[in-house]
Parts: structure tokens; sequence; C-alpha cells
């Protein structure tokens, strides 16, 4: 009995006076994480799984709300679309209907199709063209606000930016002296990254020079609704004047695509109203071709469900139309912006929650770390242990000590864990800019990942579930030592060597 020197009577001594005091639980508690610095290597694991999780978790989830913002920033609430590139008559009626209805804001009819770009005979490559009435397109999505020059610019200086954009040529930049009768181009928006605008491997913004005195020639091929050979067609070549730049942080469309009036674009395409040959039988005179467009943008006012507007909507373009197949195969479709990039959002929330499983079986590792130290603590403390229970400590008192230690290391594990998660969360950006200037990489691939940051915000429900996680995983790894504790005899224990 007296191998153990003082120590063992000075824990007697301690526990003799507090046996009927339940803080004794938490007087060895503290010794024990303050003590035992072995515990400590399963404190640093609880803090950098939990870190781990919270971070990879964070990032994901990140991605996954950005994407799912930014394409609501750049489409309505809900849209109706063709699959044909010939556009569908009539949009005009349905506009005019749809915002008849008490829960619409706005509808905007938009054109996209594909075409060749030659820009400044320095960059040619084939485009997505984006029609859109500038004026208008503000109602329903936040385009506007990816423009440099009429938005991001004049904030970033401290100024107002203009209530509507617009595809007018630039103030002060002498066209004529670039090209005769160059004042009678069009302007064009043109996409980020088909300009080279973007961030380098150090993180820092780059610009070409001289890009709003740039000309670009855009070939189009107009389809009409009956075609069904391109072996006729001609192309309906244009050229601008470029007058902006978007970046809507969505690599689809900052990538290849160029923006220009939705009339202009129109008329090219052969899809604005026209007289032909034909002649109406009804009337006798020459058949009116209705104007086209390829799809209709709508704002949904606030307080009512998108997903509710899509019955009504489609029976309106089923109305207009005469198509009795919208929504059911047809070549039209009414859809809320979360069906129509479904795709999209369903493979990412796949990959989130992936990445979640497989990091949550990594963090399995605390666990089993958190059950092996314990227990070594409780092997090599069971003298002490004989000696608390010796002195009136019953079993789960005895358990409860070493519960209160896995839980202990769990809340002081998690805390930490999510100090260390909320800094690098918040700086991520940060530390990705130093790291490509300092070893010239560039982890966060715009290209591979859509977007040209990484999300750095943190869900707090999210946070909260992943913390909890990790106090009940501290808890479980020391369960099994806490049972092995509260079954011991304390005369064996006396007894141990």
């Amino acid at each position: 009995m007296s191998d153990n020197g003082p120590a063992t009577a000075g824990l007697s001594s301690l526990l003799s006076r507090l046996s009927s005091i339940p803080m004794y639980k938490l007087l060895l508690i503290r010794k024990y994480l303050l003590k035992r610095r072995i515990a400590w290597v399963s404190l640093l694991a609880v803090t950098l799984c939990t870190a781990m999780v919270l971070v990879v978790i964070s990032v994901m989830g990140g991605w996954l709300r950005m994407f799912q913002n930014t394409f609501q920033g750049v489409t309505g609430d809900v849209v109706v679309t063709t699959r044909s590139l010939a556009g569908f008559e009539g949009y005009e009626e349905i506009i005019e209907r749809i915002e008849r209805l008490p829960q619409v804001s706005a509808a905007v009819p938009v054109i996209k199709t594909w075409g060749l770009v030659n820009i400044d005979n320095q960059i040619i490559d084939g485009v997505q063209v984006i029609g859109v009435p500038i004026e208008r397109i503000g109602l329903v999505n936040e385009f506007p606000k990816s423009l440099y020059r009429q938005y991001n610019q004049p904030i970033a200086e401290g100024r107002e930016p203009p209530a509507t954009p617009s595809f007018d040529l630039i103030p002060g930049i002498p066209y004529e002296s670039f090209r005769e009768g160059g004042s009678r181009y069009p302007g064009m928006i043109v996409s980020a990254g088909l300009v080279g605008i973007g961030r380098d491997a150090k993180g820092e913004m780059k610009r070409p020079a001289g890009l709003y005195q740039a000309w670009a020639r855009l070939e189009v091929l107009p389809i009409q609704p009956d075609s069904i050979t391109i072996q006729n067609l001609s192309s309906s070549p244009r050229l601008y004047w470029i007058v902006d730049d978007s970046r809507t942080k969505l690599w689809q469309l900052d990538q290849r695509t160029v923006y220009v009036p939705f009339d202009v674009l129109q008329r090219d395409l052969d899809m604005a109203a026209r007289t032909t040959d034909d002649i109406d039988v009804t009337t006798g005179q020459p058949y009116v071709a209705s104007a086209r467009a390829t799809e209709i943008q709508i704002d949904i006012k606030p307080g009512t469900d998108p997903a509710a507007m899509v019955e009504p909507i489609r029976e309106i373009v089923t109305q207009v139309t005469g198509d009795p197949l919208v929504n059911g195969g047809g070549r039209l479709n009414v859809q809320t912006w979360q069906q129509a990039q479904a795709i999209w959002l369903a493979a990412i929330e796949k990959e989130v929650i992936l990445v979640t499983m497989l990091f949550g079986i990594i963090s399995l590792v605390a666990v089993f770390l958190i059950f092996v130290i314990f227990y070594m603590i409780v092997v090599e403390k069971t003298r002490d242990i004989g000696i608390i229970k010796s002195v009136g400590a019953t079993n789960a008192g005895v358990a409860g000590i070493f519960l209160g230690y896995g839980l202990a290391i769990g809340v002081v594990g998690a805390g930490l864990g999510f100090a260390v998660a909320l800094a690098i969360v918040r700086n991520i950006n940060y530390l990705h800019e130093k790291m490509g200037q300092l070893l010239n990489v560039q982890i966060w691939d715009p290209q591979v990942y859509q977007f040209d940051t990484i999300p750095n915000t943190m869900d707090p429900r999210t946070v909260s579930m992943i913390l909890i996680t990790a106090v009940i995983a501290a808890l479980m790894g020391a369960g099994v030592p806490a049972i092995r504790a509260a079954r011991g005899n304390p005369v064996e224990a006396l007894r141990f060597e």
C-alpha cells in the first residue's frame, strides 16, 4: 500500500473530506484534464477533426449555396423555355397575361443562341449569345450587378451607378476615328473570361488594356421553326463595340458569353415580326409571322412560392401557343429556377453528402483515440478508482467521472476546433491568395469549381450539428472505459500494482 507514496495518501485524504459532495467529480475531472497530458492527444484529435469537418462542410455547403444564389441571380424565379433555337411565337401576349397575375412583379423576354465572335482580330471563338432588353432585365434578375463599368466600378469609386444599364456607346471615345461609320455600331457586353479578365495564380485581378475601344464581329445563324437543314441558311454578321464586361461569378456564363441588345439579335436571327410571301387563306392578305423569343424570365413577388405559380403560368402558355404538351414532353417548359437547374443542383448536393460521409468516417479516428487513451487512464488509475469506491463513491459516480472527463474533452475540443475552423474559413480566400503568391500554386481553379472565389461562410445550423456530434463522439469514446471503471471491485483495485 505504501508503494504509491504521498500521492495516494493525498488523494485518499481529499476524497474522505469530499466523498459526500458531488463536487468531487468536477475536481477529479479538472485534475485529470490538467495533469494527464496524454489526454491532450485526444483533445487535439477532437479539435483537429472538428476543424477539418467544419472547414470542408463550410466550403462544400457554401459552394452549393453560392451556386444556388448565383443561378437565382442570373435568371427569373420562374422561366418559360423552349428546346428549339428557333424560339416560340406569342411571347408578347404571354408576357402581357402573366404580368396581370397579382403574384407576378415582371416578365422579360430573352433570346439565347450560339455564334462566332471575332474581337479585334485577337479573340476568335464560339460563344453563347444572349439578347436582353437591358433596360428591363434588372426587374427579373441581378444581371446589372455583374457589370463592371456601369455598376461595380462606380460603387468602388464611391459613385452612384446608373438606374438602369444600357448598351449605349461610351461617351468620349472617338469611334469614328477607329472605323468609318463606327458610331452607328451597337454596344456589346462581353463575359469576363472571354476577354481574359480574372485572377492569376497570385490571386490578383487582371484586366486587358484598351478593352472598351475594341470592336467585335458577331455572326449568328437564323433558324426558322420549319427548318430541317442549314444548307440553305445564311449567317448574319454584325459589328459591335465592347461597352462593358460582365462577371456573374458563374463560370459557365463568364467563360464564353456575349450579351447584345434584344431587338438587334432578334432582327439578325430573323425572329422579329415580319410579313412573309405566304398568303393567309382567311384574310387573303400576306401572312405576318409573329415575333419570337427563346425564353421568358419571370419575377415572383415576395411571399409567394414560385413553385405555386408554375401551373397558372403553364396554363397561360398553353392557351396562347396552343401547345397541349407544355411541361409534358413538348417543345416548351415552365419551371422554377431550381427545376431548370435540377441536374446541377442534385449533383452538387450528392457531392456534399459524399464528402460529409467520408470525413465523418475519418473523424471516427478521434473516437477510437479517446477510447484507447481513456482505457489506458482507467487501467493506470485502478488503485485511485478503488480508493474512490472505498470512501463511498457509487458505480454511477465513478462512471460519471470518466464520462465527465470525456464530456470536457469533447466540449473543449469542439470549441477549439470551431475557433480554428472559423479563422480558416473567414480568411480562406486571403490564405489562398497568399499561397498563390508564395508558392505560385492555384488550388481553387475556377474552371473546375465554377466560382472564382472560395466560399467563406458558415451555416449556423450545420455548425451546431457538427459541434454536438463532436461532443457525442467524445462521450462515446469514453463510454466503455467508464463502464469498466464503474464495474471494478474496490478490494481488487486497491491490490492492483
